[in-house]
């Protein structure tokens, strides 16, 4: 085999280098020579290839083969990487022989599987599987008079669903590739296939490319003026970044931005930059090159619909390129951008002009009710109100989805509305020698989901996060996007000494969404939260125009009173849950008047968190000694078996494809399920992901070998009883068994479908789904009954064969008996919401759990195991009454022979 593979990599090697040569000596003159002429080079490689990496953006047509959009799989954005790797003089002075790669980036991973949806999140089962970027390796040669370049190389791909390998033989044609370029700069070109039968099964459409150039850059914009942009004429409400480039950049591929415009603007038409046919609602940065040293920098803007930039695609008809640099006077960057001049129906012919769009971007240096923005600017036309291209001014601000990952050291939070607080909310008198004790306020449990609803009977869902707890942010901002050697000591907050006596500032953010209406209501609070009370009260700001638009003074409103009751963090089972409003202080004929919001959450306590972590151990701890048991107990039966081959018959079959199915099922739909479906989102609470995933994959090993055991059992009862000189007498009995099992099966399906008959009724599921959890844990049911087929067997066989060993049936019952035992241990120590749907261990989809069933099931497990006890010491109708026992028996009549 070692030999093989040795002779497969030197023949791939050889083959490769021979490819290669032959692509360069005999397809370049066939492809490239009336492009860009060829020579001999001269001399050694020059340059550092690290230095010469140009980023461009593709666009492709349909199709299907290589390079076809199910080949790329819909990378993150359709981008290209062109790495030069070596430049060579050549005797023709200008003429440069080039190699490099074309690079096309994918994702690092795929996922191949299934994805379910539950009512209150979406997990995945898919599975992750790698996949390789694309990249062509190309030779060729460089016109630096003309600025054209042409190579030809070749790569290879596996396309999606097929094993074998796809040659990518191709031609690279840029224009415009030139020595010394500026923001006007820009390398166009092509990418074609050397096939070109279109049946060819690597051919591929031509590839428009744009690259951004990036050989000797010189910035010529960056010095423009912008002062039609300056956002504050006090330069300290700006922070001073000292090292702005890793501000911006900090492995951030984009900083995204809501956009508001004038409140002129119903249209595209005079209100945006870019050419769209309605106005886009988000703008995204993305950092092309930062210079730290001289504080220049390069960007792309794009603007788009949507704010998730994870399948976005760069469009040059709504994107700017720009040139930008720190203003140390107004302490913010300013910025000039060009738009992408695009001819229809290909990017070849695309340049850059029209650099009249100015920008500015500073980060306020205090936050507060009605600002709460990291980053801020504005968005102007250089043009005359009338010149063609002129836009009206447009404001924009991060996202608020995301202050935290760009909180800047330095800011800090100013409360204003506290006095307006102490007004409204009365201090209570605390009780002497009360000893309850409340969540901290820079605890987790100062977060939390709600459930809201009104007098109006409108149901809503929400959250609470804390922005800032007295003068230092919450935890979840804690940390920021620059490190901490850039932070300013003289700016940086104190850290914040808690007197646990003293109410502390808090502010907030809360998000309100109907569940019957598409809009959300979200509204920034600031107030007192009483630790000796756990009460919190707050006045809260919501902006009443509409998104997209521009606030003005009249578009605030303040008059919002918001207060939350926690409950105490002792170890009681009293008090379990958050309750608060949002009410409006306004006058019922106001129209900006809301009805109240009465808001309810589960409390987490830290008490509760650590009982939830150490019952997840315990389920897992058991999950591993059940899986070994059944494993082992599968063993002693296999043993039984082959020190008496003579028991195999009696053992009945349908009773081993009940348990042998038991065991194929979780591993067919993938028993990841089971830890993952419901847990995901306690997995960062609670920090068990990788204990999960470590133990998942020991207990699927389990199961497999415990599955593998009970189908080598299953294939020697199989044999043996075809074997049996009896085998005709015993199937027949076997028939008996299936169809009595049957009936009784789907007796005890109908009863349970009418249990559930009012679940369907006062439960807000469709019937179809009731049906499926109801059949699943019925699936539970028939497994915990497991030795009823071959209870009927031995009565319909009289047998007395110790047909099954006393570890396996008394052993496997008790499995089954202990999950239930467990679930009413965890009923009554566990009874938390908040983490009903992360059970490891007895869970309610697999089996019937409640105070009754937990009862009857190990119960009825017992009599069962009692019954096969007593079958193989005394007989198959032991048990039964004696007429019973005597029914069906008959005297055999003796026969009279003639002499």
């Amino acid at each position: 085999m070692a030999v093989f593979l040795m002779f497969f990599f030197l023949f791939f090697a050889t083959s490769s280098a021979a490819s290669s040569k032959f692509d360069l000596q005999t397809a370049y003159p066939d492809h490239c020579a009336s492009f860009v002429p060829q020579s001999t080079p001269k001399g050694d490689a020059q340059g550092q290839p690290d230095q010469h990496r140009h980023t461009g953006y593709y666009t492709r047509g349909g199709g299907s083969g290589v390079l076809s959009p199910s080949s790329l799989y819909y990378p993150n954005e359709n981008s290209v990487q062109f790495v030069i790797k070596s430049i060579r003089e050549t005797d023709v002075q200008g003429l440069i022989k080039l190699q490099g790669s074309l690079i096309f980036p994918r994702d690092a991973f795929y996922f191949v599987g299934s994805t379910s949806t539950t009512s209150n999140m979406s997990s995945s089962r898919s599975v992750p599987r790698p996949r390789r970027s694309i990249s062509v390796t190309l030779g060729g040669f460089w016109s630096q008079s003309s600025g054209k370049l042409c190579m030809v190389g070749s790569g290879y791909d596996y396309l999606e669903g097929r094993s074998y390998l796809h040659h990518i033989h191709s031609v690279l044609k840029l224009y415009n590739f030139a020595n010394s370029t500026n923001a006007t700069s820009l390398i166009s070109g092509t990418l074609e296939s050397m096939n070109t039968a279109e049946n060819d099964a690597d051919y591929f459409e031509p590839i428009s490319i744009l690259m951004l150039p990036s050989m000797n850059y010189q910035y010529t914009l960056s010095s423009i003026s912008t002062s039609g942009g300056t956002d504050s004429s006090n330069p300290t409400s700006s922070l001073n970044i000292k090292r702005f480039c890793s501000v911006l950049s900090n492995e951030v591929p984009y900083h995204a931005f809501d956009l508001k415009y004038s409140s002129r603007c119903v249209s595209a038409n005079n209100c945006t930059p870019v050419a769209a046919s309605s106005l886009p609602r988000f703008m995204f940065l993305k950092l092309t090159e930062c210079l730290e040293d001289t504080r220049r920098l390069r960007v792309l803007v794009e603007f788009e619909d949507s704010s998730n930039f994870w399948y976005r695609r760069f469009d040059p008809n709504t994107t700017l390129v720009g040139e930008g640099s720190w203003d140390a006077e107004k302490n913010q960057l300013s910025f000039v951008a060009c738009q992408f001049l695009v001819a229809a129906g290909s990017w070849n012919n695309t340049s850059v002009g029209d650099c009249s769009t100015r920008l500015s971007l500073r980060f306020p240096a205090v936050w507060t009710i009605g600002n709460s923005s990291s980053m801020v600017g504005k968005i102007w036309s250089d043009k005359t109100v009338t010149e063609s291209g002129y836009f009206e001014k447009i404001t924009f601000e991060s996202l608020e989805d995301d202050m935290g990952r760009t909180l800047i050291p330095g800011a800090k939070y100013e409360y204003t509305k506290i006095n307006t607080v102490n007004k409204l909310c009365q201090k209570k008198d605390t009780a002497r020698g009360k000893t309850n004790v409340y969540a901290d306020p820079f605890s987790y449990e100062m977060r939390f989901d709600v459930s809201a609803k009104n007098s109006e009977g409108q149901v809503a869902w929400g959250s609470s996060v804390p922005i800032s707890v007295g003068d230092q942010f919450y935890q979840a901002y804690r940390y920021s996007i620059a490190s901490a050697e850039d932070e300013d000591e003289s700016t940086a907050p104190e850290r914040y000494s808690f007197n646990h006596s003293k109410p502390h500032n808090i502010s907030y953010k809360i998000i309100i969404h109907p569940l019957s209406d598409t809009k959300v209501t979200q509204i920034f609070a600031e107030g007192i939260y009483d630790e000796t009370e756990g009460s919190l009260c707050m006045v809260g700001c919501r902006k009443l125009a509409s998104k997209g638009q521009q606030p003005t003074h009249d578009s605030v409103d303040c008059e919002i009173a918001v207060n939350f009751q926690f409950p105490s963090t002792n170890p009681t089972k009293n008090s379990e849950f958050i309750k608060g409003s949002v009410k409006s202080t306004r006058k019922k004929s106001d129209p900006h008047h809301f009805e109240t919001w009465n808001l309810t959450s589960a409390s987490v306590t830290l008490f509760e968190e650590r009982w939830s972590i150490w019952r997840m151990d315990v389920e897992i701890i058991l999950v591993l000694i059940s899986t070994t048991l059944a494993c082992f107990f599968v063993a002693r039966q296999l043993f039984h078996v082959k020190k008496y081959p003579d028991v195999l018959p009696s053992i009945s079959i349908f009773m081993l494809l009940i348990l042998t199915l038991g065991y194929m099922i979780p591993l067919m739909l993938n028993f990841e399920a089971m830890f993952t479906n419901s847990t995901n989102r306690q997995n960062v609470l609670l920090g068990t992901g990788g204990w999960l995933k470590v133990n998942e994959v020991i207990v699927r090993v389990i199961t497999m070998v415990v599955f593998l055991l009970q189908i080598r059992l299953l294939q020697l009862t199989w044999s043996a009883r075809s074997k049996n000189g009896n085998r005709n007498e015993l199937w027949l009995m076997e028939k008996k068994t299936l169809f009595v099992a049957l009936l009784l099966y789907v007796a005890g399906a109908f009863a349970i479908l009418l249990l559930h008959k009012q679940i369907w009724k006062k439960s807000n599921y469709a019937e179809h789904s009731i049906f499926s959890i109801a059949f699943k844990s019925y699936s539970g049911l028939v497994m915990d009954g497991f030795l009823m087929p071959q209870i009927v067997l031995n009565m319909f066989c009289k047998s007395k064969e110790n047909a099954l060993s006393i570890w396996f049936y008394v052993g496997t019952t008790f499995v089954r008996a202990v999950p239930h035992a467990y679930d009413l241990y965890r009923a009554h120590n566990f009874a938390h919401p908040q983490f009903n749907e992360s059970y490891l261990y007895a869970s309610p989809a697999a089996d019937f759990y409640s105070t009754s069933w937990d009862v009857i099931i190990p119960f009825g497990g017992l009599v069962f195991a009692g019954i096969i006890f007593l079958q193989q010491k005394f007989g198959g109708r032991c048990f039964l009454p004696k007429k019973l026992i005597e029914l069906g028996e008959y005297e055999k009549v003796p026969t009279i022979t003639e002499g």
